[in-house]
């Protein structure tokens, strides 16, 4: 519930934790959601209560202590029942209307649980939402859960006391993760995180030259709550990539499959302002048959996730063909009155409603219908899949979705290509993993995660490769599955007296929408699919504008996906 968030995007959340702290000049670490993306207006309330009666980045620190535990999200969930229970009783004595807008919360509670769909049951913590339902029972004089004894001596414990001051409650939250969790203060990164090999060591050289990857479990700045977070140690002066740096990136994703005159003409055209440090590798995925040892143990890990994505597909074979053939049917029907000849005015055929009065009064035949000759270009789309390290937790969901996008598109013969992105040691890297002529989307398994994200220049890079003689003259779709948070280890150049600044936040969003925006201007329809933490929502709606759609399960793959299209459909007929 308690997701944290470094971009201050929902500004909802942020001005009710600014109100109940009575403090205005502070980002707060973290913000409170309801799933559909709402402010949850108690628990904004509570964070602000928090840093109004406490130290909150004192207690900040503490959650970060325990950030690379793979049950973080549960810990943070847990610790702050616990916390809500302390200011409630020191904020009670000056506002007593907090005692009704706790209930009301509680009720809320029971609210959603009678709507929630046992898909969402099953991805709940049981061990969170056991302890939520036994708090808000008692807060709302409900019949309290039966509890195990364990649970119930954790409830106890999650009662907070109002006298407690920072020390007391870090004490007792200390006390806390140690009894129930067997975490001690200063031990949890190394003991409890299980990151994936791959991500160690698809970055291990940005570590020994400039960059750190701090796994972050539950930071709200990936996918989903167990998305990873990479940080950036600081800027000096940037270096380049030299000959080692390209080699190994031929080594790890293949050889270019442009020539270098069209790779030179590329970079000259889109390495610039902002990707001014940044260079480019498009690749098909061809692999030379020699490689040094990191290179090796990296194709070891891609080929191991391979057959993870295939595993996954197979064990979940008939919902995959039935989502397949939900959406090529939706899409089926856009496009098929999407390709209707344009109607224009007539003396005959199907008469207009709203102008059969001009007929009899101004004698105007021009009053009918009739299917002109005109129709619209035809289409083709671009997939592009976000494979940064964010979306390492979410690999074999999102190859599988690629895959059921270009299946349907492919069953209704409509053109579409398919490409990952990452960006490594400087290069922004496009791997194609389905071509224009590849009827088989197999090749959407070969689908890892691993380094950093540039969106802009990946997006503009895509959209200038249309190198099929067959594609010109058709419409241009291009679908980018994202997380909404582009960032980069290669620095926004300095310009005047600008210094260098890191490819993050407010700067790296910024980046990526001038990117769509001129990809727009040229001809091609954007549009995003939207897979990650409500905290991202804005930042996606800055790039992308209204065309996005949000997906959380793989069941709204059709549904989303087919809105999509039709906004974007929309678009082309009304310019």
């Amino acid at each position: 519930m308690i997701k944290k968030n470094y971009t201050g995007s929902a500004r909802r959340a942020r001005n009710i934790i600014w109100n109940a702290a009575g403090r205005y000049d502070f980002d707060p670490p973290f913000m409170a959601f309801f799933a559909n993306g709402h402010p949850d207006q108690y628990f904004n309330m509570v964070v602000g209560f928090v840093q109004k009666w406490l130290d909150l980045p004192r207690l900040w620190d503490f959650f970060l202590s325990y950030e690379g535990d793979r049950r973080a999200d549960e810990l943070d969930d847990l610790l702050w029942l616990g916390l809500e229970n302390c200011v409630y009783e020191k904020e009670l004595k000056e506002r007593p209307i907090l005692e009704s807008l706790r209930r009301e919360r509680g009720k809320l509670f029971f609210v959603e649980q009678q709507q929630m769909s046992v898909q969402q049951m099953e991805y709940q913590s049981m061990l969170v939402y056991n302890q939520q339902e036994y708090r808000w029972a008692g807060v709302c004089g409900r019949r309290t859960p039966l509890l195990s004894a364990r649970e119930k001596r954790m409830a106890q414990a999650l009662l907070f006391s109002g006298e407690l001051d920072t020390d007391g409650v870090i004490a007792v939250m200390q006390a806390f993760l140690q009894d129930f969790f067997r975490i001690a203060p200063g031990e949890t990164v190394q003991k409890h995180h299980k990151a994936t090999p791959l991500a160690k060591l698809l970055l291990r050289h940005e570590h020994k030259r400039r960059d750190r990857l701090l796994v972050r479990v539950g930071t709200g700045e990936g996918d989903h709550p167990k998305a990873v977070q990479q940080r950036h140690a600081g800027l000096g002066r940037h270096v380049g990539p030299g000959p080692e740096d390209e080699e190994y990136v031929r080594a790890v994703f293949g050889r270019l499959c442009l020539s270098d005159q069209e790779m030179r003409i590329l970079e000259n055209e889109l390495c610039i302002g902002d990707d001014g440090l940044c260079r480019l590798w498009v690749t098909k995925g061809e692999l030379s048959d020699t490689a040094n040892k990191d290179a090796l143990e990296v194709r070891e890990s891609a080929a191991r996730q391979k057959g993870l994505n295939e595993r996954f597909c197979a064990d979940n074979a008939a919902m995959i063909e039935g989502s397949v053939r939900a959406l090529a049917t939706r899409i089926d029907t856009i496009f098929s009155s999407y390709f209707k000849h344009i109607p224009e005015s007539s003396r005959g055929g199907r008469i207009r409603s709203e102008a059969a009065w001009r007929l009899p009064v101004l004698d105007d035949t021009m009053v009918f219908l009739k299917d002109g000759e005109e129709t619209e270009p035809e289409i083709c789309v671009d997939l592009l899949l976000d494979a940064s390290q964010s979306r390492m937790h979410s690999q074999e969901v999102l190859s599988a979705e690629g895959y059921m996008i270009a299946r349907s598109l492919e069953k209704l013969h409509i053109p579409v290509r398919v490409c990952a992105f990452r960006s490594i040691r400087s290069y922004t890297v496009l791997e194609i993993l389905k071509d224009w002529r590849d009827h088989d989307c197999r090749g959407l398994h070969r689908y890892f995660a691993g380094g950093w994200n540039r969106d802009g220049l990946a997006v503009e890079t895509l959209g200038r490769l249309n190198d099929a003689p067959e594609m010109l003259g058709k419409q241009r779709i291009l679908l980018v599955l994202t997380d909404g948070s582009p960032n980069d280890s290669t620095p926004l150049p300095s310009s005047g007296l600008i210094m260098e600044r890191e490819y993050e936040g407010e700067a790296a969003v910024k980046s990526a929408q001038d990117a769509v925006k001129r990809l727009r201007e040229s001809g091609v329809r954007v549009g995003a699919v939207f897979h990650g933490n409500t905290g991202h929502l804005e930042n996606v709606h800055r790039i992308y504008g209204h065309a996005y759609v949000r997906i959380q399960k793989a069941n709204q793959l059709a549904q989303g996906v087919g809105d999509l299209l039709l906004m974007l459909l929309r678009e082309m007929r009304t310019d």
